[in-house]
């Protein structure tokens, strides 16, 4: 059974370690948690197959990131090192995990430490001195991550060049939100085994955990999805892709697992259509099929990459909650996914 801890999004709002003494190497998360923009005439006429499913994803960062420090006069403080820094060498070695920051930092013997350091795209150099805690241990006072997991749902698979594409938000640090720097990734076939219902002002989620049986790799990591290969073989599902002209106000409906593995389709109205948002809110949605309200409230974490189906094409996908009102949502329109699917 998983842990569940997300970042969750409020209306109108935007969406949404070691103290060296404290590694984290994954935290579990479950994904709910990005202008107009016009699909290429060749794209109009182009299929895909559905999604809906849920899906395990592990994704492991270039670099360590910096999510806290000690602000009480520590070596992390001293240094200059702030939340959000990704640290990618440490004397000239490169970091890929928390225990090579961590192995490096305790065999110092006090000497100082070269971090090669990106902030805000812009790479830099600090030396920090690492101290002695009360252990006899040589810390410098930050916590650090440098993986995640969680669950999501996947929207679409391409057979046509074999990708895939999930979740219509990136995934973000949960401490910082951050959008997490993608070294590598892969995804699994997951289980649903029950759901957390959601009320206003209280977040529900789907809770599951992964099969062994991995179906494809992550190699994009952006505001507007998940991407990457897949080893995927059911293709009975295959749907046209809709152009924004398309999108339209009224009835529509959502493709999600609740339960199990197997996906099943939901009623929904598209409320409010704005193609010009170019983070993910092109459209509000609300949820109308009293099964699924019964069982979840509406909208909950875990659902984000639903495929949202209007007329017989796919035309988004689910990718946020409002917490004071679950039955509703924002959703990206696909041809955003789509756009931004090598980024």
């Amino acid at each position: 059974m998983l842990t569940i801890i997300v970042a969750t999004e409020k209306e109108s709002d935007q969406l949404h370690v070691a103290n060296i003494k404290r590694i984290v190497a994954i935290t579990l998360v479950l994904l709910l948690s990005i202008g107009i923009t016009q699909i290429k005439a060749e794209e109009t006429s182009k299929q895909v197959i559905l999604g809906g499913t849920p899906f395990g994803l592990k994704i492991f960062t270039n670099g360590v990131i910096v999510i806290e420090t000690d602000d009480n006069n520590s070596p992390a403080e001293k240094s200059g090192i702030k939340v959000n820094d990704i640290i990618t060498k440490a004397n000239n070695t490169v970091i890929t995990s928390n225990e090579e920051l961590k192995s490096i930092i305790e065999n110092s013997d006090g000497k100082e430490i070269k971090l090669t350091v990106l902030r805000d795209g812009q790479e830099t150099v600090k030396t920090i001195i690492p101290q002695k805690d009360s252990n006899n241990n040589y810390v410098v006072g930050m916590w650090i991550r440098d993986s995640t997991a969680g669950i999501g749902t996947v929207t679409y698979f391409d057979p046509s060049n074999s990708t895939f594409g999930a979740l219509g938000h990136g995934i973000c640090d949960k401490d910082t939100n951050m959008l997490m720097p993608l070294r590598d990734g892969e995804i699994t076939s997951a289980t649903i085994s029950n759901c957390t219902k959601g009320t206003d002002g209280v977040i529900g989620g789907l809770n599951g955990y992964f099969n062994p049986d991995k179906i494809g790799d992550i190699t994009v990591n952006n505001g507007y999805g998940i991407y990457g290969n897949y080893q995927y073989t059911d293709c009975t599902r295959s749907v046209y892709v809709a152009n924004d002209e398309e999108i339209k106000t009224g009835k529509a409906s959502i493709l999600s697992t609740i339960e199990g593995t197997i996906p099943k389709e939901y009623s929904l109205e598209i409320i409010r259509v704005n193609l010009n948002q170019n983070n993910g809110q092109n459209m509000i949605i609300k949820v109308t099929d009293e099964e699924l309200i019964s069982k979840t409230g509406g909208i909950v974490q875990g659902m984000s990459g639903s495929p949202i189906l209007q007329n017989g094409k796919l035309v988004g996908a689910v990718t946020h909650v409002f917490i004071n009102s679950p039955q509703k949502g924002y959703g990206i329109s696909i041809s955003n996914m789509l756009k931004y699917s090598s980024l």
